[in-house]
């Protein structure tokens, strides 16, 4: 033990600490209250200011917040500047993990904006995943193939060091990243790579390890490594992390079900069997082989099931499942037999490959075909071990079936990784209430439902902080409540929709973004639009293709009008008068999906305990894609006429209460003027 360390003792380090927080809160202050608004010119921001001193107690007392920050906030500043200075005093590695790859790069930018004015300059990691990244060793491999050497170009600007896909000066397609890419990293997989001294993503990995700074990273990163380290295994960061924040938090428990969800594709298991078999030599080969055909025949019987499953689905019910990305299993048709029959196949298979399996000593492939294998067998015998604690769905990966399956309790497995371990968690984002009224407890319940954060000693709900835009002067919602019922009557919904639209789209003359919870309903609506004879350029979301290319052509053409769903209703942020007006082609109930249904299925009230939060977090996120600063004015529009006020439905007042606009009208000539009134 150092000398210093005897007189070390728990009062000493108590005393020291709160030194440290009592001078990192005389900095915070003195940021927020004179140098921010003095010095460099940034506005004062009551919500901000009262953001950053919660998150600095919260440090203080080493506990859990959440806080519900609205647009404009400034909520990146809130949490920025108190953990810069954290980690400056304390050498600690602070972890920021976000929905999306704008995002981490929105905060890269923030915070070189901010360390000069704090006078903090940490090391900053910008860590995406692997995907993301150059693998030179496939690289080399592919362009030696006839399919690659036509790429010269590319090459070469891989030769001179590119290797983040997003710093290439022109995009590069999918069905040649895709062949390129980094799809598997692990020490053992990559050792005597020929590259691995001018690997970006290896370089990443290993600064991830060691650095005392600031990992900018996605959610899913974030935890796979709480993964590792609750199974005691090596984490993919610095182990002494302490403090962690997520943005966009109302996305975790859907980020931490993705990365505990399996999936399977014929094709792929096929695959992995047939590169099993070639790795094993020749002599050995023969003995193997039948035991192979017989895990094809098993595999091929069990997806020719599970793509009838989806084809009867959509035969059903061919508006709401036509564009479905999940379709449910179902076990009465021999699937679960034929799930069992390819576990036992696989598991045969991989235990012969282990036997007579030979290892390709240069490159590893023949034990990287061995290991998918495994990994294909283990993950079916859990499947078939853990049957009734798994939640299985369908999916389509083009015209193929995909059987996917994550554990049923996400709630604990999320708990247990963020609010019971070492670290202190800051969760925050524009949409984590789904009510107004009550105790915060009852204004974040479905956020505590769905993640488990502790309501005691050890987290704490902020007061959620309302946006400071003028919404009930810049902006106003029309409503209709003369339609038909937009599921119970949906050809005629469609039909009367559009021609109200199309009113709406002309008060403002185009300058709409249109917002929709279904595919089909988009493309019937595009289609009707088509036949107009509209004054302006009606874009629409295009499957695979670039969002930022349509966004870029949308805000050049200030007029025009944009459809669009999915990741349209959040992370979109247009300002001006490119974007003002707002349509919500009807209310976003979720769609018929399995794991809404699940979770419905164990709640006591299905409709206002699941569907209508989640309905009503959506439309939150949705219309604040209208307000993006202080000077954005427009009008909302909800082609839906299950908000009426008479005869309410028994959400109304709840859904009312919940939104940031609270000037509302049912007559669209009232709308219109507001609009020329306001917007000019």
């Amino acid at each position: 033990m150092a000398y210093s360390s005897i007189f070390d003792t728990a009062e000493n380090r108590k005393r020291k600490w709160d030194s440290s927080i009592y001078e990192i809160s005389e900095r915070v202050s003195s940021f927020f209250w004179d140098n921010a608004p003095h010095q460099y010119g940034l506005e004062a921001r009551e919500g901000q200011q009262d953001m950053a001193f919660e998150i600095l107690d919260a440090i203080r007392g080493s506990y859990h917040i959440a806080v519900e920050a609205g647009v404009g906030i400034g909520k990146s500043y809130a949490y920025l500047v108190p953990l810069l200075l954290y980690n400056q005093k304390t050498k600690l590695p602070v972890v920021i993990a976000t929905s999306t790859i704008a995002l981490q790069e929105q905060l890269m930018g923030d915070i070189e904006r901010i360390s000069p004015m704090i006078g903090v300059h940490p090391e900053v990691l910008l860590a995406k995943g692997q995907t993301h990244y150059i693998c030179q060793m496939r690289a080399t491999d592919y362009f030696a193939t006839p399919e690659g050497q036509p790429l010269a170009r590319l090459k070469q600007l891989i030769d001179e060091g590119c290797q983040d896909r997003r710093t290439f000066p022109t995009p590069i397609p999918s069905n040649v990243w895709d062949k390129i890419n980094v799809i598997r990293y692990s020490r053992r997989i990559c050792f005597g790579c020929p590259f691995s001294d001018r690997c970006q993503y290896a370089t990443l990995r290993d600064n991830m390890k060691y650095t005392n700074g600031i990992i900018l990273c996605n959610q899913d990163l974030l935890t796979a490594h709480l993964f590792r380290i609750n199974r005691s295994q090596d984490g993919l960061m610095n182990e002494e992390v302490q403090m962690v924040v997520i943005d966009e938090a109302h996305n975790l428990e859907d980020r931490v079900r993705s990365t505990t969800t399996e999936r399977h594709g014929q094709r792929q298991l096929i695959n992995a069997i047939n590169a099993s078999v070639k790795s094993v030599r020749g002599e050995d080969r023969e003995y193997i082989l039948e035991e192979a055909d017989s895990a094809i025949r098993a595999v091929r019987a069990l997806f020719q099931n599970l793509d009838q499953q989806i084809r009867q689905q959509i035969e059903e019910s061919v508006r709401d499942m036509k564009y479905a990305d999940r379709f449910f299993f179902r076990q009465d048709n021999g699937a679960v037999d034929l799930i069992r029959s390819v576990s036992r196949q696989l598991q045969s298979l991989s235990s012969s490959i282990q036997v007579f399996g030979s290892k390709d000593h240069h490159r590893g492939t023949a034990s990287s075909a061995a290991d998918d294998l495994d990994a294909a067998a283990q993950s079916f015998k859990e499947l078939v071990a853990n049957y009734h604690k798994q939640l299985i769905w369908l999916e389509r990966r083009g015209t193929a079936a995909e059987l996917v399956f994550c554990p049923k309790n996400t709630r604990d497995i999320l708990s247990q990784l963020y609010f019971r371990s070492k670290i202190r968690t800051i969760l925050t984002s524009a949409t984590l209430t789904s009510a107004t009224d009550g105790e915060l407890e009852d204004q974040y319940a479905y956020f505590l439902h769905n993640t488990g954060f502790p309501i005691d000693r050890n987290g704490v709900l902020s007061e959620p902080k309302p946006s400071p835009y003028p919404y009930d002067e810049h902006a106003m919602i029309y409503f209709c409540d003369d339609l038909p019922h937009p599921t119970r009557e949906h050809d005629s919904f469609i039909e009367k929709g559009v021609e109200r639209l199309v009113q709406i789209l002309n008060i403002s003359c185009g300058k709409a973004l249109v917002l929709f919870t279904s595919k089909t309903d988009m493309e019937e609506v595009y289609a009707a639009l088509q036949n107009r004879d509209l004054p302006f350029h009606i874009l629409v979301q295009q499957s695979g293709s670039s969002q930022e290319r349509v966004l870029q052509a949308f805000r050049e053409d200030t007029n025009s009008v944009l459809l669009g769903t999915g990741a349209y209703w959040e992370g979109i942020s247009i300002e001006g008068k490119s974007l003002s007006n707002l349509v919500i082609f009807r209310l976003p109930f979720p769609v018929p999906d399995p794991i809404i249904e699940y979770k419905a299925s164990i709640a006591k009230d299905p409709l206002m305990d699941v569907r209508v939060p989640e309905m009503i977090i959506k439309l939150k996120q949705g219309i604040g894609r209208l307000i993006r600063n202080y000077t954005d004015t427009g009008i909302v529009s909800i082609i839906d006429s299950r908000l009426r006020d008479t005869h309410p439905e028994r959400y109304h007042d709840i859904t009312w209460n919940s939104l940031p606009i609270h000037r509302r009208t049912t007559d669209i000539q009232e709308a219109a003027r507001f609009y020329h009134e306001v917007c000019g």
